[in-house]
């Protein structure tokens, strides 16, 4: 979902991916993810692969918040601003301050914040009523295109700036997330970021509709990937660290939005259009397992995004204890 600030240290899909990790959730909680069902719906016929994910991720965006009453962005929640605000801060990303621009980089510009307020209008249109899907997919190529600085010919930027397989692929896409009922609920998290700590372990989910989360994955393979599994549960461990900081009041950082205790996570076969869910809450049973392996996962992704400027000690205190850090062994234990 739009663009994520860049990532200090290394952040969740890095830090699942060593061995060390991947071995120890191997080891403790096998992937419980099942394949795909359904019939491979949408192909992708089209060459602009970054171009397409993007613009499916706007577009899930744009339906979410048309779909919902309750609708919490931790970006604009923390830093307390709408989408005019990120418009402005859209366009000062083409014209820095220091650049002094020609008269046709001018006229350039003029055209590009002209396409942005068109499509600014158009989102918003279909944020309120969930009607012409047209125009939100014309949306979504405006951004995504100015994000990518693709599709554009001759200083003109529309949908008609993009190629036909694009528009239909997207096209596609859309309707098939649109029938998902099941990705729908009372209140949605966009793009949530779990407090946003970098000196743990920073990550982005796709969405939280109520207490499920959801990653959207728009391959064609069917399989329930190992790796799916391990961003799932990376990402429900940062929603349940963040929570405990947040009431412990170690850390508010993203206090404004309110993370659910999670129940249920899944990956969305955006191709597909099949979601596929675990009853984690049940899966990680017994408790005092989970609570070991995560003081675990806490104390190595601190040992890799150690900040020596910063005081762990309460956040140990909050996330690792009462473990020994080095073998997670308990105190009561001896």
């Amino acid at each position: 979902m739009r663009e994520k600030p860049p990532i200090m240290g290394i952040g969740v899909t890095k830090f699942i991916s060593k061995s060390a990790v991947r071995d120890k959730i191997s080891t403790k909680y096998p992937n419980p993810g099942s394949d795909v069902d359904a019939e491979l719906q949408v192909e992708h016929v089209s060459y602009e692969h970054s171009l397409v994910g993007q613009a499916f991720d706007y577009l899930i965006r744009f339906w979410l918040e048309s779909q919902h009453d309750e609708v919490h962005d931790p970006h604009t929640d923390r830093l307390d601003r709408d989408w005019t605000h990120a418009l402005g801060y859209t366009r000062s990303r083409f014209t820095p301050d220091w650049e002094q621009p020609s008269e046709s980089a001018s006229e350039e510009q003029e055209t590009r914040n002209a396409a942005l307020e068109r499509a600014e209008k158009k989102r918003e249109q279909f944020r309120k009523t969930g009607m012409n899907a047209n125009d939100a997919i014309d949306a979504a190529l405006v951004y995504s295109g100015l994000d990518l600085n693709v599709g554009f010919e001759d200083g003109t930027i529309t949908a008609n700036s993009f190629e036909d397989d694009v528009v239909t692929e997207l096209q596609e896409l859309f309707h098939l997330f649109r029938e998902q009922d099941a990705l729908l609920g009372d209140s949605v998290i966009l793009s949530p970021d779990f407090g946003e700590r970098s000196f743990i372990l920073e990550g982005h989910g796709d969405f939280i509709v109520d207490q499920t989360l959801v990653d959207v994955k728009a391959t064609e393979d069917p399989s329930f990937k190992l790796g799916y599994w391990r961003q799932l549960l990376a990402y429900y461990i940062l929603n349940d660290i963040h929570r405990e900081l947040v009431v412990e009041e170690v850390d508010n950082s993203g206090a404004d939005t309110p993370y659910p205790d999670i129940t249920t996570v899944g990956v969305y076969f955006a191709r597909f259009g099949e979601l596929q869910t675990i009853d984690i809450d049940d899966y990680l049973q017994p408790w005092e397992e989970y609570e070991r392996f995560r003081a675990w996962f806490v104390d190595r992704a601190i040992e890799e995004n150690h900040d020596a400027r910063r005081n762990y000690d309460p956040f140990r205190e909050v996330l690792t204890e009462p473990y020994d850090f080095k073998d997670q062994t308990t105190f009561f234990d001896f």
